[in-house]
């Protein structure tokens, strides 16, 4: 095996094991688990305030694409318009 992937399995290995042996958990979530009820109340209402802007975002983009289309038609017209002027009536 070379040297480099010696070294890259190291360097993988050791972040994990210096979390655990300083944190005592290995799970990322851990403070979660210790909180008070309070504060998982609290995490419910903003996960819910982030629900409800991830639907008004949502919505916003709908009618930003509803709005670019009809700049692309009116663009359209406009050129049309602009090109049936560019020719000399007979």
């Amino acid at each position: 095996m070379p040297s480099w992937m010696i070294f890259v399995l190291i360097v993988m290995f050791m972040g994990p094991m210096m979390r655990m042996m300083f944190r005592g958990k290995p799970n990322p979530w851990w403070k979660y688990e210790r909180m008070e009820s309070g504060s998982r109340e609290e995490i419910r209402r903003l996960e819910g305030s982030l629900a409800e802007r991830d639907l008004m975002l949502e919505d916003l983009q709908q009618r930003m694409s509803e709005l670019e289309s009809r700049l692309d038609f009116t663009e359209r017209l406009l050129a049309e318009r602009n090109a049936s002027s560019d020719f000399p009536a007979r």
